[in-house]
């Protein structure tokens, strides 16, 4: 029979330390895959400020720094995610995503989907602005409508902040707010500044990747201490 008396009886202090610590751990752990992906959170963050780079480069005439912009974050972005699928290889602590424990097909399911809805994104939006007369449009509705990509993607710097209390994460929210600041001003003038956002980002990446680095070694002394202990045992 079920006891009442049982169900609602208060947790004991053990219980509650155990408690505590098993959320402590798993927030731990969370930071800890977080960091290890640093070169990919770099890379989201650079794409952003891509975006309103060609923006706002684009309005200012300035094509040929447009065109090394992009040869030069499509050649990064190839050679950093290389660079880190290597690094996790070669890691003695190695971090599983969820995302990689899923069966092959429905990875490349996933992918597919994503590229999908990417294309289909894009190409609505293409319609929507070759098909309406954009002439017709006030300045302020069309900063509006271009102004809610980055807002997207620096909510989700702000959120990531929050949440993994990474400074970084600010860094790459002020970096995409910078890459589209001259737009809505108009301030072609201040298009140069845009650049800096590069540095910014790189800087957010290396610092990030380094967290991941130091808690590496960190784990990994941890783990030949407790080697050695149960050696001498």
């Amino acid at each position: 029979m079920h006891d009442p008396a049982a169900s609602d009886a208060l947790p004991t202090p053990e219980q509650m330390r155990n408690y505590f610590a098993a959320a402590k751990s798993a927030k731990k752990a969370r930071r800890l895959r977080e960091a290890s992906r640093a070169i990919i959170t770099g890379n989201i963050a650079a794409l952003g400020c891509l975006l309103g780079i060609s923006l706002v480069l684009g309005h200012a005439r300035m094509f040929l720094e447009l065109d090394a912009g992009l040869f030069g974050y499509i050649a990064l972005a190839v050679l950093s995610l290389s660079w880190m699928k290597r690094q996790r290889l070669r890691s003695s602590v190695y971090v599983l995503d969820q995302f990689e424990t899923q069966p092959a097909p429905s990875r490349r399911a996933l992918v597919f989907a994503v590229l999908i809805s990417l294309f289909i994104f894009f190409g609505m939006s293409v319609a929507f602005f070759t098909t309406i007369d954009v002439n017709r449009l006030s300045q302020t509705a069309i900063i509006a409508v271009l102004s809610l990509g980055p807002l997207a993607v620096v909510g989700y710097f702000a959120c990531r902040c929050v949440i993994f209390r990474f400074w970084e994460d600010l860094l790459f929210a002020v970096a995409v707010a910078l890459a589209y600041l001259p737009f809505p001003f108009q301030a072609w003038h201040l298009a140069p500044l845009c650049l800096l956002t590069w540095p910014m980002v790189i800087v957010g990446t290396i610092c990030l990747h380094l967290r991941w680095v130091r808690w590496q070694r960190s784990a990994s002394i941890q783990n030949a201490e407790t080697v050695g202990e149960e050696y001498h045992s």
